[in-house]
């Protein structure tokens, strides 16, 4: 296994990586782990929703919407090794004076954490949707994956924000700011929904 590939490694070597004084694995890549554990905790409750008859009325929607949330999983899971390798090319220009070089850099390496950022977005949403319409018995699951899928994004942010701070492209960080500021708002809007919900539930 190649030192920035861990997806098909195992979660103590990505830990330990994680901890080690070394520049990657970091919070991007951490961020995208979060979003791929809250997102396959959605995948579970639809898993144990689908087929039962007590929600059959809503087996299409469901299906779907499983259908949607493992394609959600596998574009989230890809970004944990796809951070480490944008940050890789980065670093090579640390010492570069070109900075059209560097420009590119670190609009690449803005890129992944801005996928997790959409990415989590989307499953978030996805869980508003089917909170009400899965197994009652997982309603708990349903709101650690918000949290966790909120996490994965703020997380992400946090990464968005450091390499704009470095792009001298005004139009693209302005761009930036304000598509992930209005999902930040609706995230929380989002999340606060999923837990008042849930809350209910679990009286």
């Amino acid at each position: 296994m190649e030192k920035d590939i861990y997806i098909e490694g195992s979660i103590n070597k990505y830990l330990a990586d994680l901890a080690a004084k070394m520049p990657a694995p970091g919070g991007g890549s951490a961020a995208a782990l979060t979003g791929a554990l809250g997102v396959s905790l959605a995948i579970m409750v639809l898993n144990y929703t689908i087929g039962k008859e007590k929600y059959k009325e809503f087996e299409i929607e469901l299906k779907d919407k499983l259908d949607a949330a493992k394609e959600l999983k596998d574009k989230i899971t890809a970004l944990i090794d796809k951070d480490v390798q944008a940050y890789k090319k980065l670093s090579l220009t640390f010492s570069s004076q070109d900075g059209t070089v560097k420009e590119k850099a670190l609009k690449d390496a803005a890129a992944v954490p801005i996928q997790i950022c959409n990415h989590s977005y989307q499953a978030i949403k996805l869980c508003r949707e089917i909170m009400d319409r899965t197994n009652k018995n997982l309603i708990s699951d349903i709101a650690v994956a918000a949290e966790l899928l909120s996490a994965a994004y703020y997380s992400a942010l946090y990464n968005v924000k450091i390499n704009l701070k470095s792009i001298k492209d005004t139009e693209f960080v302005s761009n930036i700011n304000k598509a992930t500021n209005e999902q930040a708002k609706d995230i929380a809007n989002i999340k606060k929904s999923i837990i008042n919900f849930t809350t209910k539930e679990l009286k």
